[in-house]
């Protein structure tokens, strides 16, 4: 892996819950990776990507004040890997190339995710669903995402 701070890959957690916020922030740091975060809303994290962008995304599909589909949408057309952590909650198929966790996930698959996205960059996306995600408008699950692919 490499990365920004300090040659470490910078990975952005977004995540609502502080204790796992805080474990997937220990696990992250014993890997060699800084972290940035945790994020508990869609909205923080986005706005940290206008600084120096992470090398890599852990995202909970469930955030305060809304989903993480917005955030994933904003990394994929920033070009930034990321992985999905779900409970119960319907993740689009949109997202199908995604790594996705459970909430109860091995940290060494974790890491493996983190250092396989490392090092392979994503690809930047337009979001024509932009303007909607912007104005905080409702979206069906399937808007957003497919507009991610193309």
């Amino acid at each position: 892996m490499v990365g920004g701070r300090q040659g470490r890959p910078v990975v952005l957690v977004a995540e609502p819950q502080a204790l796992p916020g805080m474990w997937l922030e220990d696990v992250l740091a014993d890997a060699g990776c800084a972290v940035s975060g945790p994020y508990g809303t869609s909205d923080e994290a986005t706005e940290s990507l206008d600084g120096t962008p992470p090398d890599f995304a852990v995202v909970s599909v469930d955030l305060n004040r809304g989903p993480g589909f917005p955030l994933a949408c904003a990394l994929r057309r920033r070009g930034i890997p990321f992985a999905l952590i779900s409970g119960d909650a319907q993740v689009p198929k949109a997202f199908a190339d995604v790594p996705l966790f459970d909430r109860l996930f091995d940290a060494r698959d974790m890491v493996s995710a983190v250092t396989a996205g490392c090092a392979v960059p994503g690809c930047p996306h337009t979001c024509p669903m932009l303007g909607r995600i912007a104005a905080g408008e409702p979206f069906a699950l399937d808007q957003c995402p497919t507009a991610c692919r193309t």
